[in-house]
């Protein structure tokens, strides 16, 4: 799979299939992403290959792990869980290619706005299952 920046100065690719997938609703990944819920899969951190960095990768400690973002365009690049470092969280909207999970929950609904409404079917959590 491969996924890029909005300015393009920084690509990847992930090597590897992406799990996981969910729309996350905690106040972190809303002000991340500047949406109501957030899409996230998991990968393994082994297979995400840097292939360009014309820009840096700037991250940011949100309190349990890093947020990394292109440090000129500001877009969300991917999460460094702390503890999990085999592990970083795809926002599922920086993938340009590829076979893109869709997401399969909702996770910390109990953090989602007011005027979110959720009118899908997927299972949903408080917090995290």
């Amino acid at each position: 799979m491969k996924a890029s920046c909005l300015c393009g100065g920084i690509t990847f690719e992930i090597t590897g299939a992406l799990h996981s997938a969910r729309y996350c609703h905690c106040a972190n990944c809303r002000k991340f992403s500047g949406t109501g819920p957030a899409a996230w899969a998991l990968a393994e951190t082994a297979h995400l290959v840097m292939e360009t960095a014309r820009t840096p990768v700037t991250k940011y400690d949100s309190g349990g792990g890093l947020r990394a973002f292109c440090g000129a365009c500001g877009s969300p690049l991917w999460y460094e869980p702390a503890g999990l470092p085999q592990f970083r969280g795809i926002p599922l909207g920086v993938l340009d290619e590829g076979v893109i999970p869709s997401p399969r929950m909702h996770v910390w609904t109990r953090s989602k706005p007011g005027w979110l409404s959720i009118s899908d079917t997927l299972p949903q959590h408080e917090t995290h299952p």
